[in-house]
């Protein structure tokens, strides 16, 4: 008699009588792939943990313990977690490059002739001091530094000079020139007025040189461990040509012998020439530009957040546009909001937006991919939505474990081979029927649509060599952005 039903574990030879079952889970797989956002940035020469491996965040405490209050990692890891408080977030804290800190200074002159506060903003974090009539400008600037170092979350130091203070960031690299140094940014109507009999000259933060060299073999540490988001604080052409080579669809974590995937996740500070110039030399559906103009906020924390709200957002659906979800981040100044002509155009330029509400809260306009322009230089809007790019990864990944637990250890046959139940045997007819069901799930879960033109159109050949190649003809979900109409009015 045909033995036709295969048990894994048992042999066709055994003559010893019992009953004997095997527990086959192969139908029953429902877990789908972990998601996992990882931040990039630079800790402090005075941390005690170790640089340059990835490793699961501990929490913002752990990070501030371990990699340098105030460092590019600890901040951007507090940024990320008010935002997405929950998701698996791993961290890799880098060395600081060769370079230069970046410095800037704030000079007091005369003598206050009232009491009054001084209110300084290092980014958006508020330092204030109070100070009593008839003090001395050399004296404001000793008490301000020491007010400012012992806020050691910030990401400089002080140091008073006679009536000067220099500030040095913490960390060495370019990313220190964006770091604000404001007075009395809310103004007389909330209290902020520079007392009576001072006055002060500001010198923004300048000077600071230097980006990782070594983010290539960095990345490469990171092997086959999956990752949705890379999200990290560098601008420079240098650094985003190498995240746009490791997300490659040929040679990086993109390419269908790797299919590890993700998308990286930046802000860039400058006014809408500069980011514009920025967008036109970018090139790539796996990588998000978001322009962030002359906040007070610093880019990284942008970055972290827009990153977070991506992650919180995908995990609840990848197809549901990213759009109206509040940052955490000050505004920019009326001047430097950008209008709605300056906010399309970025969006044809590659770049991200935002947009400020009447309470001045920085909401998530839009968020594209830089991809613009296809292998011939034409324009191509295929991976304009970040939303397309999140929905390809999380619908294939899912294809693929499915099809792998439903397909373990199979004869292939001809179309139209009777294979009985139990056999560990099956066709090309038959994944492609079974890749069908799962396209029905994924539709059911809006990450695609029209199940039946897929059906209708799919393609399952077995081209021998025990391959099966599929032409699955995929339609990703949309999402609304806009509705317009003309409003035809009558009178009388």
């Amino acid at each position: 008699m045909v033995d036709t039903i295969s048990i894994s574990g048992y042999s066709s030879d055994n003559r010893v009588p019992g009953v004997y079952f095997a527990l086959d889970a192969s139908k029953a797989n429902t877990a789908t792939t972990r998601r996992r956002v990882l931040l990039i940035g630079q800790m402090l020469t005075t941390g005690t943990g170790q640089p340059d491996i990835a490793v699961n965040c501990a929490g913002v405490t752990s990070t501030q313990g371990l990699y340098g209050a105030g460092s590019q990692i600890a901040l951007m890891v507090e940024a990320y977690r008010k935002i997405d408080s929950s998701g698996e977030l791993w961290i890799l804290p880098l060395s600081d490059p060769s370079g230069s800190k970046a410095t800037g200074s704030i000079e007091f002159n005369g003598v206050t002739t009232q009491s009054g506060k001084i209110s300084l903003y290092i980014g958006d974090k508020l330092i204030e001091l109070f100070v009593n009539k008839d003090e001395l400008s050399n004296d404001i600037a000793g008490n301000l530094a020491d007010k400012v170092n012992a806020y050691v979350h910030l990401p400089v130091e002080a140091t008073a000079q006679d009536s000067k203070i220099i500030f040095t960031a913490k960390n060495i690299g370019q990313y220190g020139n964006d770091i604000a140094l404001n007075l009395n940014l809310l103004g007389e109507i909330s209290g902020q007025t520079l007392p009576n009999g001072l006055s002060v000259q500001i010198s923004s933060m300048q000077n600071g040189i230097g980006y990782p060299t070594n983010l290539v073999s960095l990345l490469s540490t990171l092997g086959s461990r999956q990752f949705d988001l890379f999200i990290h604080p560098f601008t420079d052409m240098q650094s985003l040509s190498v995240f746009t080579e490791f997300l490659d669809d040929q040679s990086g974590r993109w390419k269908i012998t790797d299919q590890l995937y993700g998308h990286s996740i930046t802000a860039i500070a400058g006014s809408y020439g500069e980011v514009t110039v920025i967008g036109d030399q970018l090139n790539d559906q796996h990588m998000t530009v978001m322009a962030t103009s002359d906040s007070p906020t610093h880019p990284m924390i942008w970055a972290a957040q827009v990153g977070a709200h991506v992650a919180v957002s995908m995990r609840d659906n990848p197809a549901i546009p990213i759009t109206g979800l509040v940052l955490k981040v000050m505004p920019p100044s009326d001047l430097g909001i950008f209008i709605f002509s300056q906010r399309n155009s970025l969006l044809y330029d590659g770049i991200s937006t935002f947009v400020v509400n009447d309470n001045n809260d920085v909401t998530i306009e839009r968020l594209i991919t830089t991809y613009k322009r296809n292998n011939y230089g034409e324009e191509d809007n295929s991976y304009l939505n970040i939303e397309t790019i999140l929905t390809a990864s999380f619908a294939l990944q899912d294809m693929k474990q499915y099809l792998a637990s439903q397909f373990p250890r199979c004869v292939l046959l001809r179309d139209g081979a009777k294979i009985t139940a139990g056999q560990q045997a099956t066709t090309a007819e038959l994944i492609g029927k079974t890749c069908i069901a799962r396209y029905r799930t994924q539709a059911n879960n809006l990450w695609v649509q029209d199940a039946e033109g897929f059906a209708a159109e799919l393609k399952a050949e077995n081209i021998g060599k025990g391959t099966v190649k599929l032409l699955m003809p995929y339609r990703f979900s949309d999402q609304l952005f806009v509705i317009a109409g003309n409003c035809q009015f009558t009178k009388g």
